[in-house]
């Protein structure tokens, strides 16, 4: 889970913050280019603790915590964004995210990895 993580981690970090307008665009949050490229740059700190790091498990524990700011931000900026819907739900896909990652990193801590 550690690795899957890793690689969809750093797609996602890789995408966001070479083309955050990607993202913004589209979900009508123009304007936010910086806060979704500081989102990318957080993703892909985690990239190497995920895909190599011994114990990982701070590394999901770190990308569960990420996950809830990145739930935050969504909903915070739903209001403003061309379709709240969608974003509310991002923000919600996200939380679900929390706890796949959180039950991991508990897993991969009671087995010492």
């Amino acid at each position: 889970m550690p690795a899957f993580a890793g690689y969809a981690t750093l797609a996602i970090g890789a995408a966001l913050l070479a083309a955050p307008r990607a993202a913004t665009g589209p979900l009508g949050l123009e304007g936010q280019e910086t806060a979704v490229r500081v989102i990318g740059v957080a993703d892909l700190a985690l990239v190497p603790g995920l895909l190599r790091g011994s114990p990982r498990w701070p590394w999901m524990l770190a990308r569960a915590a990420l996950n809830v700011a990145d739930a935050a931000y969504l909903h915070r900026v739903a209001p403003r964004s061309a379709s709240p819907p969608a974003m509310r739900a991002g923000a919600a896909s996200m939380l679900v995210l929390t706890v796949l990652d959180g039950t991991t990193a508990l897993a991969l801590r009671s087995a010492g990895r």
